[in-house]
């Protein structure tokens, strides 16, 4: 008998994610700029477990500047990772939407 995993977001590793931005928002600001791969491998440790049928790397970018971050999600125009993508920004808490702005792009 097979046994197919289906291709969906893992929504509680979404909201986990979330969850462990907010508390290190301040770590990741603070270091964006001057240990930026620290941020990054931080990051993808914590957002790989969200798209688990997706097997290739995820790509991203984080930026802050003058008060403003910016996540920059690529989804390299896989339909998945689009309609993916916009449900975990929609996820994304009210406190990290006033200084945050998450941007799926191809």
């Amino acid at each position: 008998m097979f046994s197919f995993k289906k291709k969906e977001m893992n929504t509680t590793a979404a909201n986990q994610f979330w969850k462990w931005f907010v508390e290190n928002e301040q770590w990741i600001i603070d270091n964006i700029h001057t240990n930026g791969m620290d941020v990054v491998w931080a990051v993808d440790a914590r957002i790989k477990p969200v798209f688990p049928y997706f097997k290739k790397e995820l790509e991203f970018e984080l930026g802050y500047n003058n008060g403003v971050g910016e996540f920059f999600f690529f989804h390299f125009g896989n339909r998945k990772l689009i309609s993916d993508a916009q449900k975990l920004k929609e996820l994304m808490p009210e406190s990290l939407r006033r200084n945050w702005m998450f941007i799926a792009e191809k």
